[in-house]
């Protein structure tokens, strides 16, 4: 009975932040639910092969999708603890293999915890023509403080891409140190990476994004929104390395704060071949005045009239 709640719970949350009602219980698509070191539920289909054992303090995956394959539904990789403290541990090995295409969705779900760490390790592989997505998104509660430490290395082949996004909007941040690496070795692979954060109280908030154009005519976009208000910090590191003919790269930061918050912005950009571009921009403001007090004007707290806006900033 304990694991059927645990279970619903879960599911619930993550159907009613952005989840994929579709996905979760469909025998023709793919999932995993994970509560604590506990593999609840899942469903494979041909194609993508998983591989999940329970570990001390969590779990430790091996995922392939293979050659040619097409998934057709977003994968829904469902990670989360119900408890106010402990810890989790996620060890992923992802391998996209050539000319197959497909779209993971993780939510990481903390709604209650108080002192938790959840820590991630990947390794993430996309083969010749391969195309990857993935989405990790975060929901914690409103108290309390987590340390999420999700860290990911990324190996693109010819002609790959891979598209990651990071959310962290819902609920309280925490201890946030993110940090990503992808070398970009194939000719022409592509990649993008998004951040969106939402830091508040004394949240501390990190994101190092590290790419290598090692491909001929590879390329890359790197973007970060980071909104800070009360006494939270932020610092962003993104670089950039243009080291092939015909390589392209971009770093967008944006941060955003209030009250006493403070941000740093650190967006780098290397070139070590002649022919390679990468270019950069870093913007730190604050929400005007007058926007805030318009809300207001409608009836809103000065609270509600920030969410709303930083709301619009993230989407």
């Amino acid at each position: 009975m304990k694991a059927e709640t645990e279970y619903k719970t879960l599911v619930d949350i993550a159907r009613s932040t952005g989840g994929l009602k579709s996905v979760l219980g469909d025998q023709d698509a793919v999932y995993v639910v994970v509560h604590a070191n506990q593999i609840l539920d899942s469903n494979m289909l041909p194609g993508v092969d998983i591989e999940a054992d329970e570990t001390e303090y969590g779990v430790k995956a091996r995922i392939t999708v293979r050659e040619g394959v097409v998934v057709p539904k977003p994968v829904h990789l469902c990670f989360g603890h119900l408890g106010e403290t402990g810890r989790q541990e996620i060890n992923s090995s992802i391998i996209i293999e050539k000319g197959a295409r497909a779209e993971f969705l993780a939510h990481c779900i903390f709604p209650n915890a108080a002192r938790f760490v959840h820590a991630m390790e990947g390794s993430i592989e996309v083969r010749e023509g391969g195309s990857f997505t993935y989405r990790e998104v975060h929901v914690h509660g409103p108290e309390g403080r987590i340390e999420v430490r999700p860290v990911s290395r990324v190996e693109l082949k010819d002609r790959a891409s891979y598209r990651g996004e990071f959310d962290l909007v819902e609920g309280r941040v925490g201890d946030l140190d993110i940090n990503v690496d992808v070398q970009a070795v194939g000719k022409q692979s592509n990649v993008e990476l998004t951040s969106k954060i939402y830091g508040k109280y004394d949240d501390s908030c990190k994101v190092t994004d590290t790419i290598r154009l090692l491909g001929e005519g590879s390329s890359a976009l790197v973007k970060a929104r980071v909104v800070l208000r009360d006494e939270s910090t932020g610092r962003f590191l993104g670089l950039v390395e243009g080291a092939a003919s015909g390589a392209r790269g971009h770093v967008d930061c944006t941060e955003i704060i209030q009250g006493n918050a403070s941000a740093e912005a650190s967006p780098v950009v290397k070139a070590t071949h002649p022919d390679a571009e990468v270019t950069h921009e870093a913007a730190i403001g604050r929400i005007a005045d007058d926007k805030i007090e318009g809300l207001m004007a409608k009836g809103l707290t000065e609270d509600e009239a920030v969410d709303a806006i930083v709301s619009g900033l993230l989407r």
